[in-house]
């Protein structure tokens, strides 16, 4: 192996470090926090309440989502990378998971700072501005992150199974996230399907992790692009 390639692998590093700073994130929003963070449909009264008492929380979670965030962008490289690899550069595979990991990194970013923008500024604003760089934070850190997340996945992990570079659980975990991802953006229109937001999550950390391990150690095949 070259060391061009050692340097790519250690930057899969990323994938375990987005989800320990989302993770890390909500811990210690929890434990700085007075009160739990306001649902995106909340009088925007009680969202100025909380962004003014908890800015501690507010602006901790922030700094990880921040740093998740970038670490989440320094991953695609070599995902995108074992994509454009396996799949020859043909296809939209490559473009599908480079963009939708671009994508989901982007969003995340922007939530993490209109989030800061609410700690630092919310008892200043209207109500009517504070509720609308609440709905946008919700919608870019949930909604718009997870969906383009999925694609990101997805793209790789399709790639991945037809020439077999990961192990099959790999694959097949990210299916189903991509699956719940790209489904979570019926929360659009029926906020309940919200719950899809988490479950993308959850699985996406996990599919991450595990692709960033395997990227870390060497483990993924050498193998040429198959249809």
């Amino acid at each position: 192996m070259t060391v061009s390639g050692k340097r790519r692998n250690l930057w899969a590093l990323g994938g375990v470090l987005f989800a320990a700073f989302f993770i890390g994130g909500d811990f210690l929003r929890g434990a700085l926090e007075n009160g739990a963070l306001p649902l995106p449909d909340a009088p925007a009264g009680e969202v100025v309440r909380y962004f003014t008492e908890s800015r501690s929380a507010a602006l901790a979670l922030s700094a990880t989502q921040v740093l998740s965030a970038l670490s989440l962008l320094v991953f695609v490289a070599p995902v995108a990378t074992l994509v454009r690899r396996v799949a020859g550069g043909r296809g939209s595979l490559p473009g599908l998971a480079s963009g939708g990991g671009i994508l989901s990194a982007g969003f995340l970013l922007v939530s993490a700072l209109l989030a800061l923008a609410l700690a630092l500024t919310a008892s200043g604003l209207s109500l009517g501005l504070v509720d609308a760089l609440r709905g946008a934070n919700f919608l870019t850190g949930g909604t718009l992150h997870v969906a383009s997340l999925g694609l990101f996945v997805g793209g790789a992990s399709v790639a991945a199974r037809r020439a077999k570079a990961l192990p099959g659980w790999i694959c097949w975990l990210g299916l189903v996230q991509a699956t719940l991802a790209l489904l979570s953006l019926a929360s659009l229109v029926f906020f309940p399907a919200a719950l899809l937001i988490l479950l993308g999550r959850m699985l996406g950390f996990v599919w991450c992790i595990a692709v960033g391990i395997v990227l870390v150690l060497g483990m993924q095949r050498e193998t040429g692009a198959k249809d």
